[in-house]
């Protein structure tokens, strides 16, 4: 362990581990394994009765690669998913039995209801072979079938546990008002975080974003703001996390967060719906090979590649049960935090660790912040659930692979689309990238007279000269349409 200078994650977005990962087979003959089989199936409705079977199915077609539709998954949404009913019921037991139920209730950007056939597609996974990238570091790294999301619920929480091993409560996406509030002055995300824990220590540390970081909402790093640094090179920063993996420059801590919007020419590179998974990818390839392009960084260096939460994916594996972090319950849905999450993928990367071999322990994303701790000898755990639950250090080697035993430019290995076509329309947001929108809002609100009027001026003006109402959702009554609606080359306006 000692050999570990560098950890660096990189967290992407909503995708469960049998969406992604359900169909690899390990690489070494005789592993147990913990994903498909095929025959996996779940009742069409249980909450009108109709349990029709619907079974998992594995899509090798391009069309996999985007899910025009977010499939639904704040913390109801998810009950609903794991118990097949919208409460949870007492002392029950995930069934993971109510996706397609969930999907079928999901509405399109018109507003119509998908519906049980169009539900169905909630049960298709990834053909391991249309992701070349993770199944290349599978094969020769490390896999973890048993790691679980914090929190059965959206990205916010999730990501809290990964810098806090708490979310102080929050068990569901925030409001525009709360996380305005919180960052105004009301202080409601002030956990402590790894990086206090790192600095007590002496540790370095630095979060790399492309667009926005939702690491931004704990207000206790806002002092450290220069820790904040791009992944891409930019003329007008200095630094950069490509720059610094070439250089051998890397924090001791480097946190990655993808890019979650989209622009023609740039797409959103987080494999959130509807964005491509290929992006995301592409990302991985990137980090990868920084850190492999640097002999001294790679022979020191451990990379994690995790998701958030589950995004309302189909996933056959039940959630365990785990410890409170700090006995705070949900004040709006009265959740304990007593549960995990859904299985999200996961696959640790290092010349440390074994090649192609399987975990199968139980893992939540505190586990990172448990071997950190073990890794650099920080003072203390942040809360119980840290403390508690299952690290990998010992999974780590006694001598590093050689060089030649590990993959080399994966970036190679893709195929993906121009970035001209990537973003051929303009979606409208999903709840995440509004909150990360409410969250800029905050971080950038003016303070001072004439500087608000000019910022409130603005805004009324793009209200007032939108066709169909503000971006926030108001539109206009449609008018009456007679007989069948003819096609239309042009797009409509959001």
């Amino acid at each position: 362990m000692a050999d570990i200078k560098y950890v660096v994650v990189l967290m992407l977005e909503n995708c469960s581990f049998d969406f992604l990962l359900g169909f690899l087979k390990p690489a070494y003959q005789g592993q147990t394994f913990e994903g498909l089989t095929g025959t996996e199936t779940v009742p069409q409705d249980p909450l009108t009765g109709v349990m029709d079977p619907v079974p998992v199915s594995k899509v090798s077609t391009s069309d996999i690669y985007v899910t025009p539709v977010d499939p639904a998954h704040e913390f109801p949404d998810t009950t609903l998913q794991l118990y097949g009913q919208t409460m949870v019921p007492a002392g029950g037991q995930p069934l993971n039995n109510g996706f397609v139920a969930s999907y079928s209730r999901q509405q399109d950007e018109d507003g119509n209801v998908l519906g049980p056939t169009a539900g169905r597609r909630i049960m298709c996974c990834v053909d391991p072979k249309l992701l070349p990238v993770q199944m290349a570091l599978a094969k020769n790294f490390l896999v973890c079938d048993h790691w679980f999301s914090s929190v059965p619920g959206p990205t916010w929480p999730n990501r809290f546990f990964m810098h806090a091993a708490t979310s102080a409560g929050l068990a569901e996406s925030p409001t525009t008002l709360e996380i305005i509030g919180a960052n105004v002055g009301l202080k409601r995300y002030a956990m402590r975080t790894i990086y206090e824990n790192l600095m007590e220590q002496g540790k370095t540390w630095k979060v790399y974003l492309h667009d926005v970081a939702q690491a931004f909402a704990l207000t206790n790093l806002h002092p450290y703001m220069d820790r904040f640094q791009l992944f891409d090179p930019r003329p007008w920063r200095e630094t950069s996390f490509l720059q610094d993996a070439a250089a051998g420059t890397l924090p001791n801590y480097s946190f990655i967060e993808p890019r979650y919007f989209s622009l023609p020419g740039l797409p959103a590179n987080d494999q959130h719906p509807p964005h491509d998974l290929r992006w995301g990818e592409k990302l991985i390839a990137s980090v990868y090979d920084a850190l492999r392009g640097n002999r001294r960084v790679w022979r020191q260096c451990l990379f994690v590649i995790l998701y958030d939460e589950h995004g309302g994916y189909y996933d056959h594996v039940p959630p365990p049960t785990t410890v409170s972090p700090d006995g705070i319950p949900s004040p709006t849905t009265g959740f304990d935090f007593t549960r995990l999450g859904l299985r999200v993928p996961a696959i640790l990367v290092s010349p440390w660790l074994p090649k192609g071999q399987v975990d199968q322990r139980a893992y939540d994303h505190t586990s990172v912040l448990a071997t950190v701790k073990e890794l650099f000898g920080l003072p203390h755990f942040l809360t119980q659930r840290d403390a508690t639950v299952n690290r990998f250090t010992d999974r780590f080697l006694p001598q590093a692979r050689p060089l030649a035993d590990t993959p080399t430019r994966l970036t190679r290995l893709l195929r993906v689309p121009s970035a001209r076509a990537a973003v051929s329309r303009d979606v409208r947001l999903t709840t995440y990238q509004k909150s990360l929108e409410a969250l800029a809002t905050a971080l950038d609100a003016p303070t001072h007279e004439h500087e608000v009027a000019q910022h409130i001026e603005a805004r009324m003006q793009r209200i007032l000269k939108e066709p169909e109402g503000p971006a926030k959702g108001l539109r206009r009554p449609k008018p009456p349409v007679s007989g069948k609606r003819k096609a239309s080359g042009k797009r409509r306006s959001k």
